[in-house]
C-alpha cells in the first residue's frame, strides 16, 4: 500500500501489483481499493498487468476531507496518482460510481485510456435513480454505519448471496462501511450526492476507447437497462450481460470467475 499526495496537499492511497501494461481499478461509491480482493480481479488481472487500484478520497489511506467534492474532483484525484506514478496510458476497470469516472476520463482525455470495462454502469441518474440516491443520502446522514451498511448491501447482493449466509453479510456490512479504514459518513453522503447528479449522456458518445460493459439481469441497484444504453451509446461497445443467480450490482463478486475472464480476455485482446 502506499500514497501520493497531489496538489493542495489531498493524499490518495493506492495498491500496486505485477508488471506490464498499467490496468487501473476505480472501485464503487465511496469503497476503497480491497474491494477488488475477493473476487480476485487484484490478484488474476495482475498475473499479466500492473495494477494500480485506487482509494477513493474518504476512504481507505485517503486524506478524509470534509468539504463537498464533485466527479470532477474524483476524476482529478485519479489522473494526478497517475501522473506521479508516470503513467501516460493505461486500460480502466471501473466499478458502478468507477465506471462513472472512467467515462469523463476516457471522453475528456482520451488519450489516457487504452481499453476500458465497466461493470454495473449507467450514463445518467433519471428521476427513478435519483429516488434511491437520495433515500441513501438520508440514510448516511441518520443511520449508524453498521445500519446503513446492511441496508446498502439489500441494493448490492443478490437474494441467493443475502439468503445463504447472513452472518457474512453482517461481517461484510462491518468491513466496508463501519471499519476503520471505511469510508467516512460524509463520503457516503458526497457520493449519494455525485452519483444523483450524474449525467454523462453527452460525453459517451465522445469516447473511443475499446469499451466492453459487463451488466447482470438481477441489478437492482442499477437494472441492466442502464447498462444496455451506456453501451449502446459509446461508440463499438460490447456488452456482455450475465443472468441468473449472482448476476447482481456486485458480479463482480458473486459471479467472479466469469467478469474475471472477461474482463482479462478483453483487455488482451491486442496482445
Amino acid at each position: 500500500m502506499a500514497t501520493v499526495t497531489l496538489t493542495g496537499g489531498l493524499t490518495i492511497g493506492y495498491a500496486e501489483q505485477g508488471t506490464g501494461t498499467p490496468v487501473v481499478l476505480l472501485p464503487g461509491s465511496a469503497v476503497d481499493h480491497t474491494i477488488f480482493v475477493p473476487g480476485g480481479q487484484f490478484d488474476a488481472l495482475s498475473q499479466h498487468f500492473r495494477v494500480i487500484a485506487l482509494d477513493w478520497r474518504g476512504t481507505g489511506e485517503s486524506t478524509r476531507p470534509e468539504d463537498p467534492y464533485t466527479a470532477a474532483d474524483l476524476e482529478a484525484d485519479v489522473l494526478g496518482v497517475l501522473d506521479a506514478l508516470h503513467v501516460d496510458t493505461a486500460h480502466f476497470v471501473g466499478m458502478s460510481q468507477g465506471s462513472t469516472i472512467a467515462q469523463r476520463i476516457a471522453a475528456y482525455h482520451p488519450d489516457r485510456v487504452d481499453r476500458m470495462v465497466l461493470y454495473s454502469t449507467w450514463g445518467h441518474t433519471d428521476a427513478y435513480l435519483q429516488g434511491m440516491f437520495t433515500f441513501w443520502e438520508h440514510l448516511y446522514r441518520t443511520a449508524e454505519p453498521q445500519e446503513y451498511g446492511e441496508a446498502t448491501l439489500w441494493f448490492l447482493l443478490s437474494r441467493e448471496f443475502l439468503n445463504a449466509d447472513p452472518a457474512a453479510v453482517e461481517g461484510i456490512a462491518k468491513a466496508s462501511f463501519a471499519s476503520e479504514t471505511a469510508a467516512t459518513r460524509h463520503a457516503q453522503i458526497q457520493a449519494a450526492r455525485i452519483n444523483g447528479g450524474h449525467d454523462n449522456r453527452d460525453l459517451l458518445a465522445r469516447i473511443t476507447a475499446p469499451t466492453l460493459v459487463i451488466a447482470g439481469d438481477q441489478d437492482r441497484t442499477i437494472p441492466v437497462e442502464y447498462s444496455k444504453q451506456v453501451a449502446q451509446t459509446i461508440p463499438g461497445a460490447e456488452i456482455q450481460v450475465l443472468e441468473g443467480p449472482g448476476a447482481s450490482h456486485a458480479l463482480f463478486l458473486e459471479r467472479a470467475d466469469e467478469v474475471n475472464v472477461a474482463t482479462m480476455d478483453f483487455l488482451r485482446a491486442d496482445n
